[in-house]
């Protein structure tokens, strides 16, 4: 019941991972909030920061993996489990850094800033993961660089007798389509024209990895219904 794939399920789950980040960012802001507030002495000093560091280098390994394999493999949902676990990294680094300047300043209350700073920051990475994945559900064009691949090698394949309009591209997680008409002679085969057809998807193929490309078959000089603007009418009076 799903001919195009279930790529789109990965926006879904970066998407709420992002609500998580969110949602970790708040309950920092409030507890740090209330500490400000109310600043309370820094108990179990040396266990705290051992835990943090531990637990730090813990997450910021496994993290690393995650987001080494998101970028092998183009996934948003592993880069969306590598940042989440980054978040715990930054806020475990503040925490530290907090307990270990708090005792050497006297200053109860930079404890609390910094933990607002880490809420801060996570909740930007946390908006950047929803609007990417927004973007995936509304089949956001390819990248630029993608694009001017396709265009690239659209131009180096165009001639006199064979020529392409009409391109649009969307990605759905690491799958990349692409779709456009391909104008060529009314007089060939159509033998000739396949062949020259599958040429053409060849090399998209070998620009941009991952592209699924869907190519249009017209005769030279016709457009589909739709896309050319109708022929003006004229008005009752003339």
């Amino acid at each position: 019941e799903h001919p195009f794939g279930h790529n789109k399920a990965e926006y879904f789950s970066s998407g709420f991972e992002g609500l998580l980040i969110v949602g970790a960012a708040f309950a920092i802001l409030w507890a740090a909030g209330q500490r400000l507030a109310d600043p309370q002495p820094i108990e179990s000093l040396g266990l705290g920061v051992a835990l943090s560091v531990v637990s730090s280098a813990v997450n910021g390994g496994v993290a690393w993996v995650l987001l080494r394999a998101a970028r092998e493999h183009d996934s948003i949902a592993l880069e969306a489990d590598g940042r989440h676990l980054m978040t715990d990294v930054w806020t475990s680094v503040g925490v530290a850094i907090g307990v270990l300047l708090v005792p050497v300043t006297g200053w109860p209350w930079l404890d609390p800033v910094l933990a607002i700073a880490v809420a801060l920051n996570i909740m930007r990475e946390a908006w950047s993961l929803m609007r990417r994945s927004v973007d995936g559900l509304m089949d956001r064009a390819l990248r630029e660089e993608d694009q001017q691949l396709i265009e690239r090698t659209l131009e180096r394949l165009s001639s006199e007798e064979v020529r392409f309009d009409h391109l649009r591209t969307r990605r759905a997680a690491n799958a990349k389509f692409c779709q456009f008409h391909m104008h060529v002679p009314g007089r060939w085969s159509l033998t000739l024209a396949a062949a020259r057809r599958a040429e053409v998807e060849r090399a998209l193929l070998g620009a941009v990895r991952g592209l699924r490309v869907t190519i249009e078959l017209l005769p030279a000089n016709v457009e589909p219904i739709g896309l050319v603007p109708p022929a003006s009418t004229p008005s009752p009076e003339e």
